[in-house]
């Protein structure tokens, strides 16, 4: 085997696939990645046996042939390249050597008909979706995941088609975040419509959506396999087993205490006061009154801290202890200039809102004062 490609391909395809692979396993073929050519390029494969990744990279191909090389080391070198054309090849004993400019190296491969299959999946799309969108939607609930993993079923998020549009919902338990977004197009039947997909996905998906910004994505279902396929980029994964709870019945409908505030003043705000809260419950008591809003974190360990913040509130003054960590993670990822924190009193979830997006909607459960 003998290739020619660009740097820059090279370090892009690499970049999407390395995430994958099993560094310290059982299985040392699983810290490799397969590189195969085909006619106008080469396809890059890793897997870590729950999940499969590839891709196809255009490239000059001198001999057809496979190769395994370990994936981490192959990332390094050529993230350190400089922007030329590298020259690969596949010597005796699985061997390879990567010549870039006036650099030179040799790395060991294991023999690529060792490399595992990825797993059968359907090109039959189930539902598409724009690729903003997709993004959107996993970037505003990829953070609720549970990490808990004997939770099986919370750790990752929850796919659901609604007619002609589709939700994502994410939760831990401590806290819930629920977008809902239109579909491109659906060819799902009745029973084909609610699916677990794995956080590793999630966080794999994300990198091939990076530089794909008008990029259409479809979604399949095989046996016990689900999969996400943009032109010849294709995650392949096992699903979760389990049953996600029924989230729409902790949406609070009845929190009629509405405080309007700057989404980056409270933001910034809660940032500061966030340094001095207990390190494990991270909890920052919220002062609501006419007017003002103001954030105390009086931890006798660590100190204290205390900000006020200017907001639009009529009603009873009300006292909440909410998680500064959790309320900053939906804060992050809100466009709007303005969340609206729906209150009940503080025994009651807090659901956080903007006034332009109805279609997107986080929860975080109070702390005790």
């Amino acid at each position: 085997m003998e290739i020619k490609i660009s740097r820059d391909d090279f370090l892009n395809g690499i970049h999407k696939v390395q995430g994958i692979v099993e560094s310290k396993g059982a299985m040392p073929i699983l810290a490799h990645v397969l590189i195969s050519t085909e006619k106008d390029g080469i396809v890059m494969q890793a897997t870590d046996l729950e999940i499969g990744i590839k891709g196809f990279y255009p490239a000059k191909v001198v001999a057809k042939g496979s190769i395994t090389v370990n994936a981490r080391k192959l990332f390094d070198i050529l993230r350190a390249l400089p922007d030329l054309e590298v020259h690969l090849t596949r010597e005796e004993n699985d061997w390879v050597s990567l010549k870039c400019g006036k650099s030179k190296f040799r790395l060991p491969g294991l023999p690529a008909s060792d490399f595992p299959k990825l797993p059968e999946y359907s090109e039959t799309a189930l539902m598409e979706f724009s690729g903003p969108k997709l993004k959107e939607m996993i970037r505003k609930t990829y953070f609720a995941i549970s990490p808990d993993e004997s939770r099986q079923a919370l750790n990752g998020l929850l796919l659901e088609q609604d007619k002609d549009h589709v939700n994502l919902v994410g939760t831990d338990g401590h806290r819930l975040s629920f977008i809902r977004r239109p579909l491109l197009k659906s060819n799902a039947k009745d029973g084909e419509t609610s699916f677990l997909l794995p956080k590793k996905v999630l966080t794999e998906l994300l990198k091939l959506m990076e530089n794909d910004e008008g990029a259409t994505y479809s979604f399949s279902v095989k046996d016990n396999q689900l999969a996400f396929i943009h032109d010849r980029e294709v995650i392949v994964s096992r699903k979760i087993d389990g049953k996600f709870p029924n989230y729409q019945q902790v949406i609070p409908t009845d929190n009629n205490l509405k405080v309007t505030v700057n989404t980056q003043a409270l933001f910034q705000a809660l940032t500061r006061v966030a340094l001095l809260a207990d390190e494990k419950s991270k909890m920052v008591r919220f002062e609501i009154r006419e007017g003002s809003l103001t954030l105390v974190s009086d931890h006798t360990e660590l100190g204290g801290a205390q900000e006020e913040v200017e907001i639009s509130y009529k009603g009873e003054e009300v006292r909440i202890g909410l998680n500064a960590k959790y309320i900053l993670d939906v804060l992050n990822v809100i466009e709007e200039d303005e969340v609206t924190l729906n209150l009940k009193d503080q025994n009651y979830s807090c659901l956080l809102t903007t006034g332009k997006d109805k279609d997107y909607q986080s929860i975080v459960m109070p702390m005790r004062l």
